[in-house]
């Protein structure tokens, strides 16, 4: 530890580092919407929406989502099926989730007013160390250290860190370093140098080190291969979970389902189905189920019971199972298996008392708005939906590769029909 802290430091002051990245930054950084602003909500939602999403990918919905909750107060007083349909397509959906339950925490006990420093805005919930220093140093110029990946790779690199970057023990010399080196005045500029630093530049696989600011103090670059680092722990293998999925079709919609307020997935619309774990000793070999065995699954699966005799009937038979899709979770991978059952194809059957369809209709003339289907799906837990307006709701990225599949399936059976 000693001998690494005198390296840097013999190689620059800390006010040199800081001259050298910040004079870069000036004239380098990109003209992102979210750095025109110090508004600490607005710094929030983005700060948020770039975990592990790209920007060019995050700006559209950064802009959309202020329209939609330009402040506190409307995020908070907002349903989350609200919030989780705007989210729709960023993916990591928990996010939303924890962003909303900060805004309601400070709706209740702080007038909706964003906490002016680090320490405070650590009690919000869904605001970590990163999150909280980068509103703090941003928004309120407090000096306190925002460490990202991109920041975790840039000091590793820089400091020629041999100790795995998720350890404590790194993060806090990282945390040292950096206020060591961070600009009085510019504490936010200087966070927000040393993360685009990381993602214009210093890059994981290919950095462009002769464009570096801080070539000549870099130490992993003296010794001659930055790409020795990061330092990364060895990760354990994601649990492998088999998921049977049952899609349930009516003429051209499909079935959904909303998923438990907690949990993974929380509150999101799914195709219902049922995960086999590797224990079970039949997993993936379905051809030993008997017809009781995908009974059960589907009663097991399926929220609504108005199906139950026509599935009965059609299990008797021989349904073939499609897939796979892997879907990949930070703890385990899904490998999605599904079977496709036609509940709107025998007599007497109906939709269900729910009645939720995307597409309903308020009389022979006239159809809901885009805006009162989303408000009647905010009260709802099941409906149903077609090929043109399941894009219109919460849906994991998991399923939507089963949509295309089953969509383009329906549209051939239709044409042939014709």
């Amino acid at each position: 530890m000693g001998a690494q802290k005198k390296m840097i430091q013999d190689d620059s002051t800390n006010s040199d580092i800081a001259d050298l990245l910040l004079s870069w930054y000036q004239v380098k950084k990109r003209d992102l919407p979210w750095r025109k602003t110090k508004d600490p909500y607005t710094i929030w939602v983005s700060e948020v929406m770039l975990q592990q999403t790209q920007v060019k990918t995050v700006i559209p919905y950064y802009e959309r989502f202020l329209q939609r909750f330009p402040n506190i107060k409307k995020l908070g007083e907002s349903s989350i099926e609200e919030v989780l349909t705007e989210w729709r397509g960023l993916g990591y959906y928990v996010r939303a989730r924890r962003m909303w339950e900060g805004a309601q925490y400070l709706l209740a006990q702080r007038a909706g007013k964003m906490p002016g420093n680090y320490d405070q805005l650590l009690k919000v919930p869904g605001i970590g160390k990163y999150t909280a220093g980068a509103i703090a140093s941003i928004a309120f110029k407090e000096k306190v250290s925002a460490i990202d990946g991109n920041v975790l790779r840039v000091m590793s690199r820089l400091l020629a860190w041999v100790e795995p970057i998720e350890s404590i023990k790194s993060y806090r010399y990282f945390d040292q370093r950096i206020a060591a080196w961070q600009s009085v005045f510019d504490p936010g500029d200087f966070n927000q140098a040393l993360m685009e630093l990381g993602a214009i530049i210093c890059t994981p696989q290919k950095p462009n080190c002769l464009e570096c600011p801080l070539l000549e103090v870099c130490r992993g670059k003296k010794q001659g291969n930055v790409l020795l680092y990061p330092v990364k722990r060895i990760k354990s293998q994601r649990q492998e979970v088999t998921r049977l999925t049952f899609v349930l079709r009516q003429r051209n919609e499909i079935y959904l389902q909303k998923r438990p307020a907690d949990g993974l997935l929380a509150s999101l619309w799914e195709l219902p189905g049922v995960e086999i774990l590797p224990e079970d000793s039949r997993e993936d070999d379905f051809s030993t189920f008997s017809q009781a065995d995908w009974f059960r699954l589907f009663q097991e699966a399926v929220a609504d019971r108005s199906y139950d005799g026509v599935v009965q009937k059609q299990l008797a038979q021989v349904v073939p199972l499609q897939g796979p899709i892997w879907y990949n979770f930070s703890h385990r991978r899904w490998k999605i298996l599904w079977v496709c059952l036609d509940v709107g194809n025998y007599p007497g059957t109906q939709k269900g008392a729910f009645e939720s369809n995307l597409n309903m209709v308020k009389d022979d003339a006239n159809t809901y708005t885009a805006d009162e289907q989303k408000e009647h799906l905010v009260e709802c837990d099941r409906c149903w939906v077609t090929s043109e307006n399941f894009r219109e709701i919460p849906l994991p990225v998991a399923f939507r590769g089963i949509f295309s599949e089953v969509f383009k399936e329906m549209a051939h059976t239709e044409n042939k029909s014709f």
